[in-house]
């Protein structure tokens, strides 16, 4: 089940955001090729954005980028991803244990000074054992992403963002059990969440956004 709350994890609020910058959105299906690739690298560097892992005292993640720097505390075990060319940053957060935990995924937003996390999803899975949830990005600077949490019993937490505010584009169906390989699409006109050849969610394309 998808759990609508605050990350098990330390927000921070940030600054008022200023106006949303322009994003591009190539069209295509989404680049499914980091679909679980999430690291555990002590620190990694993409451009002007660096995550860096903290092991003594509080642990945690430090995100840094244009806007300044964020910390996530670890609470489970933290890992992170860059996606696109444009380098956004997302965090998972995953319980511990054998049995069953929470698995968050939120989102490093700099249009904020300081940069603020966003939480995207909260979803239980049955156990470790369960994949880790799925992310797809847009082709080339990857402004917008796809997401989605497999719980042991069906895949949960679907939805397509902006993967610089972490704004909902195109929100997803309720949780479902997957006959058919999960895809994030952007056409001339729409967003789309495909499963397959089946159109599940279909939402208008944000103006301005064409690539």
């Amino acid at each position: 089940m998808v759990v609508c709350a605050v990350l098990m994890a330390v927000i921070t609020a940030g600054g008022p955001a200023v106006a949303a910058n322009p994003i591009t959105i190539s069209n295509g299906l989404f680049n499914n090729s980091a679909a679980l690739a999430w690291s555990s690298a002590p620190t990694t560097t993409m451009a002007d954005r660096t995550v860096t892992r903290t092991t003594t005292g509080v642990q945690g993640l430090v995100v840094s980028g244009p806007t300044g720097s964020v910390f996530h505390q670890t609470l489970g075990v933290s890992r992170y991803m860059f996606i696109g060319t444009h380098n956004h940053v997302l965090i998972l957060e995953s319980s511990t244990g054998a049995g069953p935990g929470t698995r968050s995924v939120s989102l490093v937003d700099f249009t904020t000074t300081p940069p603020a996390e966003r939480p995207i999803l909260t979803v239980l899975a049955s156990s470790a054992a369960v994949s880790s949830p799925g992310v797809q990005f847009s082709v080339g600077t990857g402004d917008a992403f796809f997401v989605f949490a497999p719980t042991g019993t069906t895949v949960a937490g679907l939805g397509i963002y902006r993967s610089d505010n972490g704004t909902v584009l195109c929100p997803g169906p309720p949780p479902l059990t997957p006959t058919g390989q999960l895809f994030g699409e952007a056409t001339a006109t729409q967003l789309r969440i495909k499963m397959g050849g089946t159109v599940l969610a279909a939402c208008a394309r944000p103006p301005g956004t064409s690539g």
